[in-house]
């Protein structure tokens, strides 16, 4: 059973958060114009939720790109390079995914820490902490990590096993 999960969630973590967080906010993003033009009332805090279900979708994507090899790395240009040299590049994209990783996580969790001792809630609601939007940063790089790990651990084998390195995405809106 706990197999069967950890696939689960390996092959669809970030589509599982992603899609419906997308959803809500362009539910939200509807509702809200539909109040405002035919009954000229909003919601104070949807604005501020649409802002903070972006930002933890989109940081939950760079890790989804990353997964899929989606990311900007000039594939063309890579592959006309000498092996080796795509290796050493690969693995460099990694480190400085690590890299950028801990910078904005540590940041972000001096940011959190700040706004939970204040006690800082979203505008328009009395309970909605305001330290859960800058909690994508932390929890999306985590997951992003364990992304570029899973892809060292291939981009490794195969080139100790002479296979070709995989420098196009895995998934592209041309594949279906």
């Amino acid at each position: 059973m706990s197999n069967k999960v950890l696939s689960f969630l390996d092959e669809n973590l970030e589509n599982t958060l992603v899609f419906p967080m997308y959803f809500i906010m362009m539910a939200l993003m509807a509702i809200g114009v539909i109040q405002r033009f035919f009954f000229k009332f909003a919601w104070h805090w949807s604005t501020y939720v649409c802002i903070a279900l972006f930002c933890w979708f989109s940081w939950l994507g760079c890790a989804w790109n990353v997964k899929e090899r989606a990311h900007l790395r000039l594939s063309s240009f890579r592959a006309k390079l000498p092996r080796k040299i795509q290796f050493v590049l690969l693995m460099s994209d990694y480190a400085l995914w690590i890299a950028f990783a801990v910078i904005a996580s540590y940041f972000s969790i001096i940011q959190i820490f700040k706004l939970a001792s204040v006690g800082a809630v979203v505008y328009g609601t009395e309970s909605l902490p305001k330290w859960i939007v800058p909690l994508c940063i932390p929890v999306s790089f985590t997951v992003l990590v364990f992304r570029v790990i899973q892809n060292i651990i291939v981009d490794v084998r195969d080139f100790r096993s002479g296979q070709p390195l995989k420098l196009n995405p895995t998934a592209t809106v041309d594949q279906a």
